[in-house]
C-alpha cells in the first residue's frame, strides 16, 4: 500500500501517521521514496524542469558597486552611463537613469508563492518548447483587472482600450490552449502595500484560470529589476529564458512580436 502526504508535510506528521497505521518498515522506505520523487510537485501542475541549473541568468540580489569599486553595475542598479552596466543598457527613466533589461538578457531566477501557497520557480517554465508571457500587475490596477477578466472569462471590455488589437484573442486562445505559459505576477496588493498569499488568492478567486499561475513579487525585487512604468507590462521570454521582447510598459510590444513570431512558424 501508498501513502500519500503533501509535498509540504513535516517529518513528525510523517512519523505519527507510520505509527498510527503500523506501517511497516518496508512501507516507510516507499512512502520515502515518493516523498522525495514528488517532492518538487506543483498543486497547480505547472511544469517542472529538471535541468535548471544549465540557466546562468542572474538572481534576485543584484550588486550595485561600480561607485565603489568600479564593478559593473548588476540590471536594476542606477548608473550615468551604458558602460557601468554590466548588459551596457543604461535608460533615462522617471526617476534618473538605471539600468534596465534588454532583449537578449536572461529573464532572473525569480520564486514566488502561487494561489495554492506552492513556492514556484519561474525557471521550471523553462525548456518546455513553449513562449512564455510575463505579466507584471497590481491588484489595485484596472487594466490588469481588465486583462485578467478578458483572460478568465472573454469580457469585451478590454475591446474599448486605446491599446487593444482584435488579432490579440489569438493570445487568448493560445493560453486557453496552452500553447504557451502566461505568467501573472503581482507586486503589490490593493492598498499598495507588498503582496501576500492572500491578494494571489483573492485575484485566482476573482479571476480562475486554470491555465494561469499567479505569483507573488513580495519584496518586489523583480518589480526592482523590470522597473514597470506602467501596468499590465508584459515582457515575451523564449523557453531558454532570453528577454525576447523587453517592456516596462504596456502589453503591445510582447503581443505583437508574439503574433508575429507564431504567423512565422
Amino acid at each position: 500500500m501508498k501513502y500519500k502526504f503533501h509535498r509540504t508535510s513535516n517529518i513528525c506528521t510523517i512519523l505519527l501517521m507510520l505509527n498510527l497505521f503500523n506501517i511497516t518498515i518496508t512501507e516507510e522506505i516507499e512512502l520515502s521514496d515518493s516523498l522525495i520523487s514528488n517532492e518538487n510537485e506543483y498543486i497547480g501542475e505547472w511544469p517542472l524542469n529538471l535541468n535548471k541549473d544549465i540557466i546562468k541568468g542572474p538572481d534576485m540580489q543584484y550588486i550595485c558597486n561600480f561607485a565603489i569599486d568600479k564593478t559593473l553595475n548588476d540590471i536594476g542598479c542606477d548608473c550615468e552611463e551604458d558602460s557601468q552596466c554590466i548588459n551596457n543598457n543604461c535608460v533615462n527613466m522617471p526617476r534618473g537613469k538605471s539600468c534596465l533589461p534588454k532583449n537578449g538578457d536572461i529573464f532572473p531566477d525569480f520564486s514566488g508563492i502561487d494561489q495554492f501557497e506552492d513556492l514556484v520557480s519561474i525557471y521550471d517554465f523553462a525548456y518546455q518548447d513553449k513562449y512564455i508571457l510575463i505579466e507584471m500587475a497590481t491588484a489595485w490596477c484596472e487594466p490588469c483587472r481588465i486583462m485578467a477578466d478578458w483572460i478568465a472569462y472573454g469580457s469585451d471590455e478590454i475591446t474599448s482600450r486605446r491599446w487593444w488589437k482584435d488579432e490579440y484573442n489569438k493570445i487568448r486562445s493560445m493560453i486557453k490552449s496552452n500553447e504557451i505559459f502566461y505568467i501573472t505576477i503581482l507586486y503589490e496588493d490593493e492598498f499598495k502595500d507588498y503582496v501576500g498569499y492572500d491578494a494571489v488568492y483573492e485575484w485566482f478567486d476573482n479571476y480562475p484560470e486554470d491555465n494561469v499561475p499567479i505569483l507573488a513579487d513580495g519584496n518586489k525585487f523583480l518589480h526592482s529589476w523590470i522597473k514597470p512604468t506602467g501596468i499590465p507590462t508584459i515582457i515575451l521570454l523564449n523557453e531558454k529564458m532570453e528577454i525576447v521582447q523587453y517592456s516596462n510598459r504596456g502589453i503591445n510590444l510582447a503581443f505583437n512580436k508574439l503574433l508575429n513570431i507564431n504567423s512565422h512558424e
